[in-house]
């Protein structure tokens, strides 16, 4: 495991709560986080969901979130996508303060909430329909039977959902995300609710699209293995509050196949993830 936090030649920074990265050619990074915090109020009480998170993304960056249920990853990325706010710090997409939903966001839940009462492909264009009328989606009807054809499901576009497997919805709803061309894609958890075969046919999908594709990722997950299988940098967080407890750099080619989840360097990096949200549990307890 690297010293601590996580630092080795060529890795990225993780002290006082910062992840960063070498960012594009002109020195803007996707997504810029600077000392981020969130706190909620239940019952009279504050509760402090993250404490100075910063972290930045490059463009075409592969990122998973690794902790433990509660920690915030999916606060962060409900952030990141303007779906709430900051208390306090910022939080950039593109090199604009997010102060609402950021155009060229793309985000996919971890059900697929498929309309029961549309189509597959009237599903996959509802994007474009909600943003710029009927006539725009039906425009696309070629993109979307495009993307059909780039996640295997091929000849399924006039199905219903309930018709469609867990793992054929879920490939459906990236289908969804992608229709409108987003150039950052946010997962939070997509694929927890499936079986684990399933699961893994999924993250292979996941990672050949977005090797072929090129997108900024984020991904929010607490199993280790599909973070590392994923990532190029795992974000290890710390039990609530939720803070950055060290970095990953995973050094492993992008042509990834499962069986390489059998080699002593896979092993390698998740024994680092795990190592590290030992470290997270300690910080925990510190505070």
């Amino acid at each position: 495991m690297t010293e601590a936090l996580g630092r080795n030649p060529g890795s990225a920074e993780a002290e006082g709560g910062a992840a960063r990265r070498p960012t594009d050619s002109d020195g803007q990074p996707s997504v810029r986080i600077r000392d981020l915090s969130r706190t909620f109020s239940s019952d009279g009480k504050t509760i402090h969901a993250l404490t100075d998170i910063s972290l930045d993304v490059a463009p075409g960056e592969f990122v998973v979130l690794l902790g433990p249920s509660g920690c915030g990853k999916s606060t962060l990325l409900n952030i990141i996508a303007g779906l709430l706010p900051a208390t306090t710090g910022t939080a950039e997409v593109g090199g604009q303060s997010v102060t609402g939903v950021p155009q060229g966001i793309g985000m996919m839940f971890q059900k697929a909430v498929l309309l029961p009462w549309r189509t597959v492909r009237e599903n996959i264009l509802l994007p474009i329909e909600i943003a710029e009328g009927r006539r725009a989606a039906a425009a696309a009807t070629q993109r979307a039977d495009e993307l059909l054809d780039l996640v295997g499901l091929t000849g399924f576009a006039e199905r219903m959902p309930n018709e469609l497997s867990g793992g054929m919805q879920q490939r459906a709803a990236i289908c969804r995300m992608l229709i409108t061309e987003p150039e950052i894609l946010l997962l939070d958890e997509p694929f927890g609710a499936l079986d684990e075969f399933t699961r893994e046919h999924m993250n292979m999908q996941m990672l050949d699209l977005q090797n072929r594709l090129g997108r900024t990722a984020i991904l929010v997950t607490h199993s280790i293995s599909e973070a590392v299988f994923l990532a190029n940098r795992v974000i290890v967080m710390s039990a609530r509050p939720g803070r950055i407890a060290g970095v990953v750099e995973v050094d492993l080619p992008r042509d990834r196949t499962p069986d390489i989840v059998t080699t002593q360097a896979f092993q390698h990096f998740v024994e680092e993830a795990r190592q590290m949200l030992h470290i997270g549990y300690s910080m925990e307890k510190s505070a």
